[in-house]
């Protein structure tokens, strides 16, 4: 499966540190499948820190590397998605709040 991040900036490690709290899904490394998406959020986060250029890395994950996680997946938009935004949105803690 082709994975898309955007980003105002290219790097070569991920790095978890980097990533801010209380995003909707939790501290992430956020991916889509849809390119359109990912450039639009480089585009965002260039106008949002006012530095860099849009930039849209591709990663190639292995649909096999998958089924040795533990994956929280939402189907469509429901009540139960947006009571886990609202828990990650508000979690004053650093533990997740998903396992």
């Amino acid at each position: 499966m082709k994975l898309y991040h955007g980003t105002n900036r290219d790097f070569d490690m991920i790095d978890l540190l980097k990533s801010k709290p209380n995003k909707d899904f939790g501290r992430g490394f956020y991916l889509s499948a849809d390119y359109e998406q990912a450039l639009n959020m480089a585009k965002v986060k260039v106008e949002q820190l006012e530095s860099g250029f849009p930039i849209v890395q591709n990663y190639i994950v292995d649909d096999d590397a998958l089924d040795a996680l533990r994956v929280l997946r939402f189907d469509s938009y429901s009540e139960e998605w947006a009571k886990f935004i609202l828990l990650n949105r508000n979690n004053p803690t650093d533990k997740p709040v998903h396992e």
